[in-house]
């Protein structure tokens, strides 16, 4: 009997140890999540447009599927601490509530909560929200247009009406030549989750073309951006410029 109750002490010990180590990476990727590996126009405004940012050659989504992980492992292990306690928690729970009704609705209460908790989003639908354009240098150039004169801004799109213009066989509409720098190349959508033939789909280009500009065998084309990158040492930018200079 002794035995067996110093056994079920030391994996209880190890239970806990194990979810007191589970819950400082836990607190840790969340804190990476929203203070180092920041999004959208947080990153763009700090860091410049067209840049990703990794921890370990892993982006912020990929760190949030760790998260996730760890958050399941440490559920299980709750749960199975709960099983070994199981007796101690009834015996506590039934001196809080002496009545064996409020006991019991006590219970159902805090079991369907906690259920509720973990399983609703599965089944919500998210938002569709319309915002504005998170480009930094959009938001720059609204700025700049909102405290500049009318005259000034009659040259600006004086400037813009002047530019080359190109049609679209397939749109059949008129759009402004493409250019390596200004809001064109920014809005080249770009990331490291992308693979080289999905992007050379994505604008019509061989990805033979954009391959040999970027120095990467054409046999790797079905590879993502990002692993592609660490090995080959090339940027976002180079990817966008080799996408521009092929669709002229």
């Amino acid at each position: 009997m002794k035995q067996k109750w110093c056994n079920q002490s030391k994996l209880n010990l190890s239970i806990d140890i194990i979810m007191l180590l589970l819950l400082m990476p836990l607190a840790g990727i969340g804190f990476l999540i929203k203070y180092v590996l920041i999004p959208g126009i947080q990153r763009n405004e700090r860091y410049g447009a067209g840049v990703e940012l990794e921890f370990w050659g892993l982006t912020r989504h990929q760190w949030g599927s760790i998260h996730l992980i760890i958050s399941i492992v440490f559920l299980v292990l709750l749960l199975l601490h709960i099983i070994l306690h199981w007796k101690m928690i009834v015996g506590i729970f039934k001196r809080m509530f002496p009545d064996k009704a409020l006991c019991a609705i006590s219970a159902t209460l805090i079991a369907g909560t906690g259920l509720l908790m973990i399983v609703f989003p599965l089944f919500v639908k998210p938002e569709i929200v319309t915002r504005k354009s998170l480009h930094l240098n959009r938001k720059i150039k609204q700025e700049t247009l909102q405290i500049a004169s009318p005259g000034e801004i009659r040259k600006e799109v004086s400037k813009e009406a002047d530019k080359d213009v190109v049609v679209s066989p397939r749109a059949g509409l008129n759009k402004p030549k493409q250019t390596l720098s200004g809001t064109e190349f920014v809005d080249l959508e770009i990331n490291g989750r992308q693979t080289l033939q999905f992007v050379a789909n994505k604008f019509g280009i061989p990805v033979e073309k954009v391959a040999a500009d970027l120095n990467i065998p054409s046999e790797r084309s079905g590879e993502r951006l990002g692993r592609l990158r660490r090995q080959y040492a090339f940027t976002m930018n180079d990817v966008r410029k080799s996408i521009l200079k092929n669709k002229e």
